[in-house]
């Protein structure tokens, strides 16, 4: 939706429906000039200053919480040492709409409950990778802190104007390249 609706110029979007964290690195599910890649295949064929990661709501009912941390921290490190001078972006999962999914069959682990926790979980990675984390919740979800029915089709994903928005929210949530890579540094020092 993002890549249909978003109207991001120039970018690159290296998608798979349904993929989760732990097959980005095994399966073959991108298709790029008659080419199967798996994703981090994909990302590995060419060189990018920004990498934007959104993965975790087909894990919901995957139901092991640590192998989860421990799968998308893995791929952090992959997408690292794939794309060593890219700042990666980590965005956050965006609270679902309980009565739309209730009323579009979602599975019944599909809640805000479990986003909180995989939330958690993406935050802390996100620290302690030293990845930049994007509060994409924070900018489309209501004052109660569900995303609204006018902004899902079916509880779980955006509508158009849901997708502009979220593009929006990326276009003023970046860092500075060089002040990152700085960061990168000083921290790099202090763990030798």
């Amino acid at each position: 939706g993002l890549r249909l609706y978003g109207g991001i110029p120039g970018a690159d979007f290296i998608e798979s429906t349904g993929i989760t964290v732990f097959d980005v690195g095994t399966k073959e599910s991108v298709r790029i000039d008659g080419q199967k890649y798996t994703m981090m295949g994909a990302l590995g064929l060419k060189q990018y200053g920004k990498v934007y990661v959104m993965l975790g709501v087909n894990e919901l009912g995957y139901f092991n919480d640590q192998a989860f941390a421990d799968a998308y921290s893995q791929m952090v490190d992959d997408i690292r040492a794939i794309q060593p001078n890219a700042v990666i972006y980590l965005q956050n999962l965006v609270s679902v709409n309980p009565e739309k999914c209730k009323a579009n069959n979602q599975p019944y682990y599909v809640t805000n409950e479990k986003i909180a926790v995989y939330n958690d979980i993406i935050a802390d990675i996100a620290e302690e990778k030293h990845a930049v984390l994007v509060d994409v919740n924070a900018a489309l979800v209501d004052e109660t802190g569900i995303l609204p029915g006018s902004g899902t089709t079916d509880g779980v994903h955006f509508t158009k104007d849901y997708y502009v928005k979220w593009y929006d929210y990326l276009k003023i949530h970046t860092v500075d390249p060089d002040l990152y890579w700085a960061g990168q540094t000083a921290v790099a020092e202090e763990g030798a």
